[in-house]
């Protein structure tokens, strides 16, 4: 038992310490259990076989069928037409649309698609984006605890329920509980919530927004130049200065994206990002004629069809923890990286030093189609700017009703929802609604390695007694406040602990406590097991408690604050609706 509690303990600050990665850190607590003896090598890998996690691999696959397909595409363009231009309409219906979508797809991979649409119709109704991005993120979350598919906790605690002995929990079993708790949220959003929310005015202009009007500058060459007949690698303005040469105007015409290898050429009108130290510096150096310090670019771009756009960078995206040098944006897809805004605010470092976090925001500039590459080859979200083409769209009528199989299905005893998501996966797999290939793009592999790796913790916890030792201590705190009481004290600590640490490594700590609870009191284990799920499953008090809310950190602009201003009385209200609706439809007896 204490060993299982040291290793437990472990994890947990591991987690905390945000130092690395969930999955690193899942993968160093399944080596830890098994070199520590704790469990067996067979049983420390059998996470990565486990109902739950293949489970959650299947439904990822299914929502990018929906969304290589369309579907999503049809349901933003209803959104935009019901919104009308109005910040109230729109934020009602954003909430109204994520709600639904969140219980039947993936509640991260809804508010990753939605987030864009969003920002870009707050755009066109003169909103903001901090008043509507925080209602995305928590509705997610809402929906997400209405089914056991909504969110990848909700599957992982029916999974480790399962394995505990409490028995399979179907798709609509946390239903009724959940929709109590989502309809006293939703209210709160739309009203007290609303009022609560901060107003982060963003500039319309966006080389205002991202400060650039201070350093986009244009050097003309002298014929004397050292410069001249070298090419822009050779001329090493970035590794020398910190400059980024972003186009080229010359008497033949314009160089809108040049590379590395395009020659300089005498005269040439060099539109150079950067510091205006730096470029003071190379104007010096180079022999080069300061032309103007603030250029018109929007003018420059239209000229050839060059657009700029903002990018996101996913929490979980392969761009995270580089430098956007080592990205090469302009040499992979022929896109300009100009600069990057993090929590709203413009940073001014050398752009190609530039580290990149989850949530930044980069403005670039590229061609349409060298913007669509960038959004459809690499990991980063483009916000606007580009229509973006629909992959096969004449397959939507077949993904739909495919995804409503794999709901109704296990939702009539027909089948389990392992072996209808297996039976729709294949299906989209035959129908040509997805290729292989685009199926394990689309799967979040970080989550599914987390997964299968921290499962046998929860083993381990229930196995050694060690979950029985947690339970009476709580008990002992607890148990004056009586079986309600008991039950709020645990949707706190869950709720509490998400806020902390993973949402997944909180669920399988937390599981065999549950069971242990119940079995303690000699009440039913259901009520605290659905407590497990929903507490899990809404964290609203914190950026790094759930996906959602690191996905919208930086483009709300948000601060640490914000989240417990508007978190903190949801929390309370989330908590108190659980703990009267879930007795409610899960008796203690």
């Amino acid at each position: 038992m204490a060993r299982a509690l040291a290793l437990t303990l472990f994890a947990l600050v591991l987690f905390a310490w945000n130092r690395f990665r969930v999955d690193v850190v899942a993968l160093v607590v399944m080596l830890a259990l098994i070199l520590s003896g704790a469990v067996s090598p067979r049983d420390g890998i059998s996470g990565f076989a486990h109902e739950a996690t293949i489970t959650v691999a299947l439904m990822l696959v299914l929502a990018a069928g929906l969304l290589r397909t369309g579907a999503i595409d049809v349901l933003a363009g209803w959104t935009g037409r019901l919104a009308h231009g109005s910040e109230t309409r729109l934020l009602v219906v954003t909430v109204l649309l994520i709600l639904p979508l969140s219980a039947v797809v993936n509640n991260t991979a809804a508010v990753a698609v939605l987030m864009p649409m969003v920002l870009g119709l707050a755009r066109s109704a003169d909103a903001t984006p901090s008043r509507l991005l925080m209602p995305l993120s928590f509705a997610g979350q809402l929906g997400g605890t209405l089914t056991l598919i909504g969110t990848s906790t909700n599957l992982l605690v029916a999974g480790l329920a399962l394995d505990l002995g409490v028995g399979r929990i179907r798709l609509f079993d946390i239903t009724f509980p959940a929709a109590v708790v989502c309809v006293v949220g939703v209210v709160y959003l739309l009203t007290i919530g609303r009022w609560l929310l901060p107003h982060r005015a963003v500039e319309a202009d966006l080389l205002r927004s991202y400060e650039l009007h201070d350093y986009l500058t244009l050097l003309r060459v002298r014929s004397d130049s050292d410069l001249v007949g070298r090419s822009l690698s050779e001329a090493r303005f970035g590794q020398s200065f910190g400059l980024q040469v972003v186009r080229i105007r010359r008497e033949s015409g314009v160089v809108a994206m040049p590379r590395g290898t395009t020659i300089v050429r005498a005269s040439d009108l060099l539109v150079v990002e950067g510091k205006i130290a730096d470029i003071a510096r190379m104007r010096d150096q180079q022999d080069l004629e300061l032309v103007e310090t603030e250029l018109p670019f929007s003018e420059a771009a239209a000229e050839e069809d060059v657009r700029l756009a903002e990018v996101l960078v996913p929490q979980r995206a392969h761009e995270v923890r580089h430098t956007v040098r080592d990205l090469a944006l302009r040499a992979r897809f022929g896109v300009s990286a100009m600069a990057v805004r993090r929590h709203g605010q413009a940073l001014r470092e050398p752009i190609g030093e530039l580290v990149l976090a989850p949530g930044d925001m980069l403005l670039v500039q590229g061609t349409a189609d060298a913007l669509t590459r960038l959004h459809e080859e690499s990991d980063l979200v483009l916000l606007g700017a580009v229509d973006l083409p629909i992959v096969r769209r004449t397959k939507m009528k077949l993904v739909v009703p495919i995804v409503l199989a794999v709901v109704l299905l296990p939702a009539f005893g027909v089948t389990t929802i392992l072996v209808s998501a297996l039976m729709g996966v294949v299906a989209l797999f035959l129908t040509g609604s997805l290729t292989p290939d685009e199926a394990y793009q689309e799967i979040d592999w970080m989550v599914i390695v987390m997964l299968g790796a921290i499962l046998p913790l929860g083993m381990a916890m229930h196995d050694s007694g060690a979950a029985a030792y947690v339970a009476h201590h709580l008990l002992a705190l607890a148990a004056p406040l009586g079986l309600h009481g008991i039950l709020a004290v645990f949707l706190l600590t869950t709720t509490g602990l998400t806020a902390i640490i993973s949402n997944a490594a909180t669920a399988v700590v937390l599981a065999p406590v549950a069971v242990a609870v119940a079995g303690t009191l000699g009440v039913s284990t259901l009520p605290f097991v659905m407590a497990v799920m929903i507490g899990a499953s809404n964290s609203f008090l914190s950026p790094v408690g759930y996906q959602t809310n690191a996905m919208i950190y930086g483009p709300g602009g948000y601060r640490f604050l914000d989240f417990l201003r508007v978190g903190g009385p949801l929390t309370v209200l989330v908590v108190a609706a659980a703990t009267f609706a879930i007795p409610l439809f899960f008796p203690f007896r």
